[in-house]
Parts: C-alpha cells; sequence; structure tokens
C-alpha cells in the first residue's frame, strides 16, 4: 500500500471526481493510473538473442591473438 499526502482542495476535488464517476475514491485513482504488468523471465537464448541484436559490430580478434598480447611486458 502506497500513502500519499495532498491539500484539502485536491482531495475534495478527487472525492468529487469519484461520485461523479460512481466509484470509491480509492478504485477512481486506480483507474488513474496504468496497471503495471511483471516483466517476465527470458530464457538464456532470448537473452543472448538481445544482446546480439544491440551490440555494435567491431573488428574481430587476429587469429594468433593470445594471452600474451593482454599482458604486455612493462619496463
Amino acid at each position: 500500500m502506497v500513502t500519499i499526502q495532498i491539500d484539502e482542495q485536491t482531495a475534495l476535488g478527487l472525492a468529487r471526481q469519484a461520485r461523479n464517476a460512481g466509484l470509491s475514491v480509492p478504485d477512481y485513482l486506480r483507474t488513474l493510473v496504468p496497471a503495471v504488468e511483471p516483466a517476465s523471465r527470458l530464457s538464456w537464448d532470448e537473452l543472448e538473442g538481445q544482446f546480439l541484436a544491440l551490440s555494435a559490430p567491431g573488428p574481430s580478434l587476429p587469429a594468433d591473438f593470445s594471452r600474451a598480447d593482454i599482458y604486455v611486458a612493462h619496463d
């Protein structure tokens, strides 16, 4: 449950609008806020597909790329 604080004039306006709609204030407020659907969990294949679709193409590593290319000697 969420509690919000509003001024008296706003509360009266909401109560009037709810009454005109034939609803209680909580039910009327629910009509004003869009329902949020819970996010579905994607499978690994779906996640990989999205990752690949959003990845920017770049240069490939050379065929002879090795660990030694990463760890260069420091002087």
